[in-house]
């Protein structure tokens, strides 16, 4: 924005360019392809099974009388998986969430030290991409933010206008949820 214009969390954001955009999509790819690897469906692979052999154990022991050479081993067995099942899935979560703050927390402070003035508009790019992309954190049935919005407005600061562009580009994809441009009450300032 020009003449000394700023855009607030109520204006519209300006438009991309078409090189930004692809500069955009391209750090969206590259995001989605060196984020966390999510270990909870592998907790659920562990523990689905476990829990089936402890609930038929008792069943086949009754039905054919195991003896407890046979039905201790499996119960122990199942016992453990189960365990270590629990354990990934509970701290798959946690893991994400922390990696998605870290990676938000790098963009802001590259935000923060970026000017419109500097001709590195494209690691400001994948800066803004990467904060947009990292803000929510959506993990089973909760959804976190790393960032609180007011505190990222006034440390991104110059940068802003550049970030609600980003964050409207990404928006509109359906591949993000408003960070910035969100109000009071859910509302989306920019649409």
């Amino acid at each position: 924005m020009s003449g000394g214009e700023e855009a607030g969390p109520t204006s519209l954001p300006p438009a991309l360019t078409p090189g930004d955009r692809k500069a955009v999509d391209a750090a969206l790819d590259e995001i989605r392809e060196e984020g966390p690897v999510d270990r909870a469906p592998l907790g659920c692979v562990l523990s689905l099974p476990a829990i089936l052999v402890l609930l038929v154990t008792p069943v086949l022991d009754r039905r054919f009388g195991l003896t407890a050479a046979v039905s201790t081993p499996i119960i122990v067995t199942a016992v453990a998986l189960l365990i270590v099942g629990i354990t990934v899935w509970l701290s798959a979560g946690r893991f994400v969430r922390g990696h998605m703050a870290t990676a938000a927390e790098a963009a802001l402070r590259a935000l923060e030290t970026w000017s419109p003035r500097d001709d590195e508009r494209e690691e400001a790019l994948r800066a803004a991409t990467l904060l947009v992309m990292n803000a929510h954190t959506i993990y089973g049935p909760t959804t976190t933010l790393a960032v609180d919005p007011d505190q990222a407005r006034a440390r991104i600061g110059d940068a802003l206008p550049l970030v609600l562009a980003v964050e409207r580009h990404l928006v509109e994809k359906g591949v993000a949820h408003p960070l910035l441009t969100e109000q009071p009450g859910g509302a989306d300032a920019a649409g």
